[in-house]
């Protein structure tokens, strides 16, 4: 129930093992972590392509990844919840712009319809223009 996936081109390993829950020893990320974290850098790599292409300094974002299962019939991922925490110093237009493009994430895109999203959106101080 442990594997070992290895990116052809970069030679960069993940390693995986099944939950406790289900019959695993939960040393590494269940196959279901890994598409949860799939969407939160997916929403972030997003956001950091659009500031990079608008010449915009980014700064840190930090996203927690909540998911839930199933508790009946096929095991499978109801739903993913993500906190979304930008920059304070990101001004009100950027951060509606970033919220936007977040949206055309191709792995919530591919998502929808299978497992219900939420995006829970958290910045302090945010700068009027």
């Amino acid at each position: 129930m442990q594997t070992e996936v290895k990116h052809s081109l970069s030679g960069s390993i993940i390693h995986t093992d099944a939950p406790k829950d289900h019959d695993g020893e939960g040393k590494d990320f269940a196959p279901t972590d890994l598409l949860a974290s799939s969407l939160g850098t997916c929403v972030i790599t997003i956001m950091g392509i659009e500031a990079k292409r608008r010449g915009w300094e980014l700064g840190k974002i930090k996203i927690d990844v909540y998911k839930t299962m199933t508790s009946e019939g096929h095991r499978k991922i109801k739903t993913l919840e993500l906190e979304i925490f930008m920059p304070s110093e990101l001004d009100s237009e950027k951060y509606k712009i970033l919220q936007r493009v977040s949206e055309d994430c191709p792995v919530k895109l591919n998502l929808e319809g299978s497992v219900d999203i939420k995006f829970n959106w958290h910045q302090k101080n945010i700068k009027r223009n």
